[in-house]
């Protein structure tokens, strides 16, 4: 992995249950039993992270929400997940079914995050009910001053409006590079190329669809000349620990 993991930034993490397990593994034990009651409760007892989220894609069951379930973990250093305590957290249990190790059983995509900028939020008492992901490869040319105007402009008269954390990707993986890391059996998968610049935009309630669409039609040069996009809008479903994202 890159020298360039570190500093604030964030594990995201999105995944699915996989067509070979839908018979042996329903969502209820994926998400509660595993995820919120085992995995997660494991990984924020550690000493790099002590806080969790876990969303859901809005658009589940379609092509754009192929992997719905999305758990994200801030750090003020992710350069602990370069670290042994990090690496020996678990990833099998004998609450899941078969093998019990969840690369089997879901595909799962790893994004490192490295936290760039963000814009200063309106009070909150709890955690944003909603975020809207942005997510650009933009072109060669384009400067890291206009792609930071391009996110700032955005939404941010939207009455439901929170405010935006932007990122860059640092590293990224998939059950292939997961299950190396594990030190369990693999492929020669190569590894997965997400979009390297990114904005979680939060908000209160659901975002309107102007909003949305402020954000997918843009007239931005920024966009007009993006290389690849994704736009997703996430449901909160648990916050685990000190509930706490860059604030």
């Amino acid at each position: 992995m890159s020298s360039d993991i570190k500093g604030p930034g964030m594990l995201w993490v999105t995944s699915c249950i996989s067509e070979s397990a839908k018979d042996i593994l329903d969502e209820k034990t994926y998400l509660i039993d595993w995820y919120d009651n085992t995995h997660i409760a494991e990984i924020i007892q550690t000493k790099g992270i002590k806080n969790a989220f876990r969303y859901r894609d809005v658009e589940q069951g379609t092509p754009n929400g192929s992997k719905p379930y999305l758990a994200f973990y801030p750090m003020p250093d992710i350069a602990f997940t370069q670290g042994p305590d990090f690496k020996h957290i678990t990833v099998k249990s004998d609450c899941l079914p078969g093998s019990g190790i969840c690369y089997d059983l879901a595909d799962i995509d790893v994004n490192y995050l490295g936290l760039v900028g963000k814009t200063e939020a309106k009070s909150k008492k709890e955690p944003a009910q909603y975020i809207l992901t942005s997510a650009i490869e933009p072109a060669n040319e384009t400067s890291e001053d206009d792609i930071n105007e391009f996110y700032d402009e955005e939404i941010s008269k939207d009455s439901n409006y929170l405010r935006t954390t932007r990122y860059r990707l640092l590293y990224a993986r998939s059950n292939a590079q997961s299950r190396k890391l594990k030190g369990l059996p693999t492929t020669d998968e190569p590894a997965p190329e997400p979009p390297t610049w990114w904005a979680i935009h939060e908000f209160s309630a659901e975002p309107s669809s102007a909003a949305r669409d402020s954000v997918d039609a843009e007239p931005s040069e920024v966009l007009t000349k993006a290389k690849q996009k994704e736009l997703h809008v996430y449901k909160l479903e648990k916050a685990h620990g000190g509930k706490r994202f860059f604030e």
